[in-house]
């Protein structure tokens, strides 16, 4: 039997931590002796980690930390295949095969595709990030990216061809999102006659939800029937509320922290909305699809344009632009897509058909 090990930081509410729990528990259904190693462990996903799934922690998430820990780990655990989320964990399991000879083989998933120009403060971590890339990466047994443009823009920052590298898209849901799809919404405020949108993501710089924000503003004026809900939690919240009361916004406007269900939302929208600088694959996208909802996503590198097809299933627009972003929902609300072709379009990312091609490759 092939012994597995998944290493991640924590279990928080990201979208690399559902995917690693969705193909951790695929496997562990599928017989296969699976175990979850964090460097803390935390996070909403715990919950939903097979019950007979064991989880360890080494207690930190620094590099250093696992440069310590997972040499010994290795060596006792003896494991067929490790799969790794993050440059830093990867780049600290691949020294550690070398440096114990395991026989184990090191699949490193690739969950991001970052901007060409980065803000200055982003440079020194930018700089280890191409270093770890370009050294390193090669040595993984497989590289598995969540998208072709991920892929690509990898290829890219190594410098090397990864002759390794595949693109296996994100195991992104199951028949139970329609389930919790269906259960009903407690909203803030009267949606009567409204026109809904809503966003999901992490409230930080590379969900970029102030585009988001100065787009609403700008619809509202155009037409005051407008509501946006959005879902999730980050360091910027306090500054984006601040944006909404000072634009008086705050009737029509809702932050509405982190959902473990946030489908019910998605399913009550008129168009679902992502704003995004980058993203490795983005699987809300995904999950709005499988509800049958009008989509509106900037163009970023790399999972976005792949998904929706160029724009046949979705609208696309130009990053960080309010003004573009807002006459791009205006179309959508005006021109829906059909709901039954993105649903059948989705059914290649259920969880069930992305964990076969992950068993096909070990």
């Amino acid at each position: 039997m092939k012994k597995v090990l998944f290493i991640i930081n924590d279990l928080g509410g990201g979208g690399a931590e559902r995917v690693f729990v969705n193909i951790a528990n695929g496997f562990r259904e599928n017989g296969f002796d699976v175990e979850i190693l964090l460097g803390k462990k935390t996070g909403v996903y715990l919950t939903l980690v097979h019950p007979d799934m064991g989880i360890a922690e080494i207690g930190g998430t620094s590099f250093y930390k696992y440069l310590v820990a997972l040499p010994a780990i290795f060596k006792k655990k003896q494991y067929s295949h490790i799969f790794t989320a993050s440059d830093y964990i990867s780049a600290a399991a691949i020294i550690a095969k070398k440096v114990t000879s395991v026989s184990s083989k090191i699949y490193v998933t690739h969950h991001c595709s970052l901007p060409r120009k980065r803000q200055l403060k982003h440079w020194k971590g930018d700089q280890v990030m191409k270093s770890i890339h370009r050294f390193i990466f090669p040595l993984a047994d497989k590289i598995i990216a969540v998208s072709n443009g991920s892929l690509a823009w990898l290829r890219e920052s190594s410098k090397h061809t990864l002759s390794q590298g595949i693109t296996i898209y994100n195991p992104v849901f199951d028949d139970s999102i329609y389930t919790l799809a269906k259960i009903p919404v407690s909203f803030p405020a009267s949606i009567l006659d409204k026109i809904i949108l809503v966003n999901v993501g992490r409230l930080e710089e590379q969900k970029d939800q102030f585009t988001l924000l100065k787009a609403f503003a700008i619809l509202y004026q155009l037409n005051p029937q407008f509501v946006l809900f959005i879902l999730g939690q980050g360091s910027l919240r306090q500054s984006m509320q601040s944006f909404i009361e000072t634009n008086n916004l705050q009737q029509v406007v809702y932050l509405l922290g982190f959902d473990t269900n946030p489908f019910k939302w998605m399913s009550n929208c008129h168009v679902f909305v992502l704003s995004s600088i980058n993203e490795g694959f983005g699987n809300v996208l995904v999950e709005a699809m499988a509800l049958g909802k009008t989509i509106v996503s900037t163009d970023c590198p790399s999972g976005p344009a792949e998904i929706l097809q160029n724009g046949a299933l979705g609208y696309l627009c130009p990053v960080q632009d309010p003004a573009a972003l807002a006459a791009t929902i205006l179309k959508a609300v005006n021109s829906p897509k059909d709901p039954s072709l993105l649903i059948a379009a989705s059914q290649q990312y259920t969880i069930d058909e992305i964990v076969k091609q992950y068993i096909e490759i070990l």
